[in-house]
């Protein structure tokens, strides 16, 4: 037997909930699998789908390529109608399990409407340099040389300091502290990055870096990495808008949930995914038959491992589907 979040707060009560869901849910946390909706509208076509200025697009690295580099990506590809490019995800990809997924893309250019998609895409192995930044608690020896803001560095340089500072504190929210890493955070010297006029690289000429009163140690390294690559193609749909809407509409919604011969509980569950209160569908592991009955319609099911082969959370994020006359987006986030 299922039950959703909201019915269970009902049955039971909040704290309830939090130690007992026997006769409710299968055993486990009850947010183990939790199944999320918001309302689309696709009645005017826009981000994340639509781009009018592809260069907006960041890369997937932690210094972003130059706007100058990205238009040029960009030029060639109308020019020549494909392009293949390393670490710029044109085509926008949803999070899916432990990887990701492509979803549909589109660009504005001259009054026109296109499509992007990908042609090809391979995993490239590459020696490259990464500088980092690593948090000492000590004060640096009197001898030692310490950088201090403003940055006596050239415009490359500084990107590369201050986004190495930036990656200690990701995710410190200000109240909990600074954030523990199992790794260093780098920041890798890519292809958009000129190693030869960099004075980080192999050896930065200062030792420290002083900001805010904490000292970091610098650190640099030659690693071997895996980049992507992928190549292009662009298609021409349109110049009408409403046109564009139509056809971009066809081409983004994946299901009809509405139109699939769902069972009662499966609906119920969907009912609570899109509800205003909480807006999402919670149950423990293993899924209930209502829930995997649901993650079949929505083309989940067949990507979904066993909840202990995870060990951290992993969504499955940007499916959307028709349901009752209403255009949703999904997501499922499992939590081992």
């Amino acid at each position: 037997m299922y039950c959703s979040r909201r019915r269970a707060l009902q049955l039971f009560g909040a704290s309830a909930v939090a130690t007992s869901t026997a006769g409710c849910l299968s055993p486990g946390s009850l947010d183990e699998y939790a199944l999320i909706a918001d309302e689309l509208d696709l009645s005017s076509v826009g981000r994340p789908y639509l781009w009018p200025d592809p260069t907006e697009i960041r890369a997937i690295t932690r210094v972003d390529f130059t706007t100058e580099m990205k238009t040029q990506y960009v030029s060639e590809l109308f020019d020549q109608g494909s392009v293949t490019v390393k670490q710029w995800p044109l085509v926008r990809r949803a999070q899916w399990g432990k990887t990701t997924k492509p979803y549909p893309t589109f660009l504005e250019q001259n009054d026109s409407f296109y499509q992007v998609q990908i042609s090809d895409e391979r995993q490239l192995e590459r020696d490259r340099w990464h500088f980092a930044v690593d948090r000492i608690d000590e004060t640096p020896p009197d001898d030692a040389t310490v950088e201090r803001r403003p940055f006596d560095l050239s415009t490359q340089d500084e990107r590369v300091l201050e986004a190495a500072l930036d990656a200690v504190y990701a995710g410190n929210d200000g109240f909990l502290g600074d954030p523990e890493f199992d790794e260093l955070q780098t920041v890798e010297f890519h292809h958009g990055l000129n190693i030869d006029t960099s004075d980080l690289i192999p050896s930065p000429p200062f030792d420290f870096v002083e900001v805010s009163e904490d000292y970091f140690r610098t650190v640099t390294e030659l690693r071997t990495v895996q980049v992507p690559e992928w190549t292009y193609t662009v298609t021409e749909i349109t110049q009408s808008r409403s046109e564009f809407n139509e056809y971009a509409k066809t081409e983004i919604v994946e299901h009809d949930l509405s139109s699939s011969s769902l069972s009662e509980s499966a609906r119920s569950v969907i009912d609570d995914a899109i509800s205003d209160d909480p807006r999402r569908y919670e149950e423990g592991a293993p899924p209930s038959d209502a829930l995997s009955e649901v993650l079949e319609a929505l083309g989940i099911a067949g990507d979904l491992d066993p909840i202990d082969s995870y060990e951290d959370r992993v969504d499955f994020r940007n499916i959307v589907a028709e349901y009752q006359d209403t255009t949703y987006r999904f997501a499922l986030i499992v939590t081992p």
